[in-house]
């Protein structure tokens, strides 16, 4: 079976680079699609023209995960300092006043922040 690889749709994600093969195209032929993984390192799977996933090769999986790679905890040591900071005395009271705020106020401070840029 002949698949046929395309770039995804979504300009915001790295998925875009990768190949891409469908969801039916996997279905029908895994075989070749885990050949295109192999040697491409990664998939993107594709539903009606929307990157749903994507199908790592286990050296890829490896490179991620591994105890040389510190990237994935890195990336929660990083949200978990985003997160601890959003749980200050100061940023509650300010998401409190925000969820609080009349139209009025929101408008007011919505105009004040299109003036600073």
């Amino acid at each position: 079976m002949d698949i046929k690889y395309s770039s995804s749709s979504r300009s915001d994600l790295k998925v875009r680079k990768l190949p891409s093969v469908t969801a039916t195209a996997l279905k029908n032929s895994a075989a070749d699609v885990l050949d295109q993984v192999t040697a491409q390192g990664a998939v993107a799977i594709t539903k009606h023209d929307k990157p749903r996933a994507v199908l790592v090769s286990i050296e890829q999986y490896e490179r991620m995960t591994g105890a040389g790679n510190n990237l994935l905890n890195e990336l929660q040591a990083e949200y978990r300092g985003m997160l601890e900071s959003m749980q200050k005395p100061e940023q509650k009271a300010a998401a409190k006043r925000a969820f609080n705020a009349t139209p009025e106020e929101l408008g007011k401070a919505a105009v004040a922040a299109a003036r600073r840029r």
